[in-house]
């Protein structure tokens, strides 16, 4: 081999080896980045740095080592309606009250969530309502809504089985069973960064 040829091949290797680390690692940061944008969407950077470094919140959580309650609710027609029988499904349980503004607020993108999961069978919306009668829920809801509501008047479930005292309160089981998130507050949870965090616990 010729000393330039030596030369050149010493000059890629020399500079071709960091390059490729460079590379390598801008494309695992950028892996890490578009795993973590829906959840920095959905909760803000500041409260996504501090779950992350495993701080305790009063307003949200995020991790995988707690289960769902179990519990049965009916629908308006009188279905009974069993956390049980979700596994195998992400489910996005929605705690509201008409008296709560913000519920009102992020409703219409909750009906909206339920129209563009009707055809799925691996996502599903619920809200539960902690209203005394269908009738006052009724005022909030559009016409003929596809939205899968329940009603938990006494409280027992949303205030007994998972302590919720503010509204909305929004929680994301995976197909396990486990919690794998709670939101405080009302967000748009049609838009398609809320999907893409859905499917990230398929």
């Amino acid at each position: 081999m010729k000393k330039q040829d030596l030369l050149a091949a010493l000059v890629v290797v020399v500079l071709g080896g960091p390059l490729a680390f460079m590379l390598t690692s801008a494309f695992a940061d950028g892996e890490l980045r578009r795993h973590e944008m829906p959840l920095r969407a959905m909760l803000g950077d500041s409260a996504y740095e501090s779950l992350t470094r495993g701080e305790d919140s009063d307003v949200h959580y995020m991790g995988n080592e707690r289960l769902v309650p179990d519990f049965e609710l009916l629908d308006e027609q009188g279905n009974t309606f069993s956390m049980r029988a979700m596994r195998g499904r992400v489910v996005v349980l929605n705690f509201w009250t008409t008296t709560c503004g913000p519920c009102i607020e992020e409703m219409p993108n909750l009906v909206l969530l339920s129209r563009i999961l009707a055809d799925r069978d691996d996502i599903e919306l619920v809200s539960i309502s902690t209203d005394r009668s269908w009738d006052e829920i009724r005022t909030v809801l559009p016409p003929n809504s596809e939205m899968r509501v329940l009603l938990d008047a006494d409280r027992s479930v949303v205030r007994g089985r998972f302590g919720t005292r503010m509204y909305p309160e929004t929680w994301i089981i995976d197909p396990n069973g486990a919690v794998r998130l709670r939101i405080d507050g009302a967000r748009d949870w049609s838009s398609a960064v809320a999907l893409d965090l859905f499917e990230s616990y398929l």
